[in-house]
């Protein structure tokens, strides 16, 4: 791990990326070496007992555009010996031994998103439902939402353009807005489809989340608001009730916002889980995808380290679609 001190190279090929130990240590170390102009390489398969690893993180940073490195992904049949008949046999066999797909995904995945997903095991949302529903799509491009004179906010990113005289609705999962603090979150469906059509995260405070979400909701025809009711959630609704003319949905006790206890919990990824299995969500934002896809049975939350921000504002925004009931405020 320390073998690129004092060097300077042209090319840095490191294999097995996601398998090494002292992956920082090394980077810290070969990374200077190619800061003249060389290039810097990693290749790994991926490792499901480290969902949230260096590694990984670099990938899915790519993926998202919120780094400089380029991402590359070779599926298990970019070799031509490997036939369907093959991988069938092997998915089998795997399901037969072991119950789930989770080593053939971390050897022979055919898609990032299998490589990339943890292991399946108590697992609150099926991956196949997860699969069927999922569609990854590219945020329309700033030109187009400039002209279209969607709101310029940081973090958004927006799949379909408003269609007149459709409804959306908005799941909101506000967080502290401190660097050290979860992102607060938000996710807007079209109550027609069910589609993703836009989402929102980054480390914003209460009050300034919730002008993000009026505005945009207001953009996407006055669309409904449910925001989850507890700690943060509070001056979020706070803010709407003082400042904002969008309808504020009601929980299930017939109180403004969603309460995430233990029972609302429950009844936000039932919701869900209905959703997905019934094929009637479609999500496009990879962020949403692989944090639901993290979801631990047991206990509703992401795995330690893990964040579920955007996911809860997925499942919320599940829940407002299916209650239609809210109060309005002019």
């Amino acid at each position: 791990t320390t073998g690129g001190d004092s060097y300077t190279a042209t090319y840095v090929l490191v294999d097995e990326a996601d398998l090494i130990p002292n992956f920082n240590q090394l980077m810290r170390a070969v990374r200077p070496t190619i800061d003249a102009g060389g290039k810097l390489f990693l290749v790994s398969r991926a490792d499901k007992s480290r969902p949230e690893s260096e590694f990984k993180k670099i990938y899915k940073a790519a993926k998202e555009g919120r780094n400089n490195w380029a991402h590359i992904f070779l599926p298990w049949y970019v070799r031509p010996e490997r036939t369907p008949e093959w991988y069938e046999k092997l998915k089998q066999d795997a399901l037969m031994q072991t119950g789930s797909l989770d080593l053939v995904w971390e050897q022979y995945p055919g898609s990032d998103r299998e490589a990339l997903a943890p292991n399946s095991s108590d697992k609150r949302l099926a991956i196949e439902w997860l699969e069927k529903c999922y569609e990854e799509r590219e945020p329309l491009s700033a030109v187009l939402l400039q002209q279209e004179k969607a709101p310029g906010i940081p973090g958004l990113r927006v799949y379909r353009l408003p269609v007149p005289g459709r409804k959306y609705v908005a799941g909101v999962d506000p967080a502290e807005g401190s660097p050290q603090s979860d992102d607060s979150a938000a996710v807007w469906l079209d109550c027609t489809t069910g589609e993703e059509v836009a989402m929102l995260a980054g480390k914003f405070e209460p009050s300034t989340m919730a002008g993000y979400v009026d505005r945009i909701s207001t953009w996407f025809n006055s669309a409904a608001i449910l925001v989850e009711r507890q700690n943060h959630g509070h001056a979020v609704l706070l803010w709407l009730r003082d400042n904002s003319k969008r309808r504020r949905l009601l929980g299930e006790d017939g109180k403004e916002g969603w309460l995430s206890n233990s029972r609302g919990k429950a009844l936000m990824y039932d919701s869900i889980a209905d959703a997905l299995r019934d094929g009637q969500t479609v999500i496009h934002s990879y962020k949403c995808y692989s944090q639901l896809n993290s979801i631990e049975g047991s206990t509703l939350r992401a795995p330690e380290g893990m964040n579920d921000d955007c996911s809860d504002a997925y499942a919320i925004a599940v829940l407002a679609r299916n209650q239609p009931t809210g109060v309005f405020v002019g």
